[in-house]
């Protein structure tokens, strides 16, 4: 067993044949997740029993753009559509919108700093951005952004990676101010960003890949934000990354998560079918329905720790 800290969490990483010594038990030092990467499928059953979650490392959310944004838009819930055409509208009138097919340094730069300051408002945020700076300005990737300029002032940003080979566009990274924030400019970004991939002939967008723990590096209020932008989750194994794997995660504190934390996990016995379950994290009780989604099987609330072993069968 070897502990390690991930951005403040501190994880164990085993392998499976110290599965049967449940070495987490006897260690001195403190250990949020203990984690077995790519579980055997014949060890699923045991260690179900213990409490791990047996998930995609890292989730994609996906969508399909569809011939044009009333169509995307008529796929939504009622709330949800209003308020993005709320939030379309109030950009619109206050804000000059614009579309840059090339990055200009000058203003990717202004975006960086936007981005940077935000990002340090974070409990273990990483700005994971500005380490691609001069790839997005030179690199063989291609890129485009979406920018919001309040009179001089930025108040917020989108910068998009084009995969044409996988007829996708990559919404990578964002970032608005607090005050545009509260006005949700962040959806009006991310839409004239599929306007722009539509026009350029794109079937898929994404918004982002995000390690499959809500509660640690990115929020549990993500999960309802992006379904109700219409993107649902898949397996990042599943959307072109050749290094996505499983897991199983066993989380024994929540300590260290802002909040109940939050993992999709595959149903047991059906992962080759791709169905996920929510697993929410937390002592105290939780509004589920925040987490029900379509494409969930089930979403069911758990203590952090571990079960009593038992025979083979998934969380209750």
């Amino acid at each position: 067993m070897r502990i390690t800290d991930h951005h403040g969490l501190a994880v164990a990483d085993i392998v499976p044949e110290e599965v049967a010594q449940r070495p987490w038990r006897g260690s001195d030092q403190h250990i949020d997740v203990v984690r077995l990467p790519d579980p055997p499928d014949d060890l699923l059953p045991e260690l179900a029993g213990l409490g791990f979650v047996h998930k995609p490392e890292l989730l994609s959310w996906r969508a399909e753009l569809g011939p044009d944004e009333e169509e995307f838009l008529a796929r939504l819930a009622t709330k949800p559509r209003q308020d993005i055409r709320r939030s379309i509208q109030r950009a619109e009138a206050a804000l000059t919108l614009t579309v840059h097919d090339t990055l200009p340094a000058p203003l990717l730069d202004r975006f960086l700093d936007l981005y940077r300051s935000r990002v340090a408002e974070m409990t273990y945020g990483i700005t994971i951005a500005c380490r691609y700076r001069d790839a997005m300005l030179d690199g063989p990737d291609k890129y485009y952004g979406v920018f919001a300029m309040d009179g001089a002032e930025i108040a917020g940003g989108c910068l998009v990676r084009e995969c044409p080979d996988e007829e996708t566009v990559r919404i990578r990274f964002s970032a608005v101010t607090e005050e545009w924030r509260r006005a949700s400019l962040a959806r009006t970004l991310y839409f004239v960003a599929m306007r722009v991939a539509r026009d350029k002939g794109f079937k898929w967008v994404t918004l982002g890949d995000e390690p499959n723990l809500y509660g640690h590096l990115t929020k549990m209020g993500l999960f309802p934000f992006k379904v109700a932008m219409g993107f649902h989750p898949v397996p990042s194994q599943d959307n072109h990354d050749p290094e996505g794997r499983d897991l199983a995660d066993l989380v024994l504190t929540g300590t260290h998560l802002s909040g109940p934390g939050l993992m999709l996990g595959y149903v047991p016995g059906r992962r080759h079918e791709r169905q996920l379950t929510g697993y929410v994290i937390s002592d105290e009780p939780v509004d589920l329905k925040r987490i029900a989604a379509p494409f969930l099987d089930a979403v069911v609330q758990v203590p952090p720790g571990e079960r009593a072993a038992s025979a083979a069968g998934p969380l209750p």
